[in-house]
This record gives C-alpha cells, structure tokens and sequence, in this order.
C-alpha cells in the first residue's frame, strides 16, 4: 500500500493519482491546467512571484475583487474601454499614494455625489476647458482663480455683489 522512494523517480508517462497528492517540499511544472474553477487556500496569503510581468487575460473581459464573497470593484473592458467601478453603492474611488513615508488621498472621486472629484492638493494642467460651474472652496461663492497666462471668457461672466477683477501683468 505504501511506495516509499528514497532517491528521484523519472517517469517517461503520465502519473495518474485519484486522490489528494501532497507535496511539502513544492512542485516544478512547465505550465498548469487547472480542470476546476478555484484556486483555494487554506490560510495566509497568496503571493505570486515572477520574473516578468503578470498577464489577467480574462475573455469575459472582467477582473472582479472582492472580499469575503462581497464584491467591492471590478476592472473590466467595454468597447475596448479601460472602466473601475465601485461595485458598492454610494463607495468612492481613491487614488492614494506615499508623500515622505504617509499616505496620502491624492484623489477621491465621491460616488455619492455622481462621482464628484475631490483633489488633495492643487491641480495642473497645460490646457483647461471648463463648461459649467467652478466650485474653489466648495461654498457656492467663487473665491480666487489664479490663472498664469491667458485668460479668455467666451461667455457671460457673473460675479457676487461686490466681487472684483483683478488683472496684472509681472506682478503688477
């Protein structure tokens, strides 16, 4: 009932085992076809590490995550569109990173406000069409645009009573 093999097995066909194969030590194979549809472990966490890149090649077009069986976001392909979606209602979209060894929200885009973004700290940009309201401070009040070059109003500009504008040139 028990093969016990003190040394390498080479084998020239297939090994065929109907029940659990235990291997502590590891397994090296050329590639794996999994038969199922889970990949499950036990406990821990699961790393995969390679010398290249890592490859989601997904024909339904979908990568979802979840956690504990909820599902929280998906990253998935529409008309060749790039999309990630919050999958929970009204649960925002961060974009986070490291400033000097803290974490910083660099970017939120506020699901339960039609996706309003919300930005840390300033925003730069080259070239900027605006077609509706700039909100600055998040009152109602407009307070103080700084625009470093060319400023051109194409449409009719209204501003609280008592507001100024204020144009320089070189700091003057």
């Amino acid at each position: 009932d028990v093969v016990d093999i003190d040394g390498a097995v080479d084998m020239a066909s297939t090994l065929g085992v109907t029940g659990v194969l235990t291997a502590n030590a590891g397994v090296v194979v050329d590639n794996i076809t999994i038969d199922g549809t889970e990949i499950d472990l036990s406990s821990g966490d699961l790393t995969i590490d390679v010398a290249g890149n890592i490859d989601l090649d997904a024909d339904g077009g979908q990568v979802s995550i979840s956690d504990g069986g909820t599902e929280i976001g998906y990253l998935y392909n529409s008309s060749s569109d790039f999309i990630i979606q919050s999958a929970v209602s009204d649960k925002d979209i961060k974009i986070q990173g490291n400033d000097g060894g803290s974490t910083v929200t660099a970017l939120t885009l506020d699901m339960s406000a039609a996706g309003a973004a919300t930005f840390n700290d300033k925003i730069i940009a080259t070239e900027l069409d605006i077609s509706g309201d700039i909100d600055v401070d998040g009152t109602t009040n407009l307070d103080v645009v700084d625009v470093d070059g060319a400023a051109n109003f194409a449409a009719d500009v209204t501003f609280a009573d008592g507001a100024d504008i204020i144009t320089a040139s070189a700091g003057t």
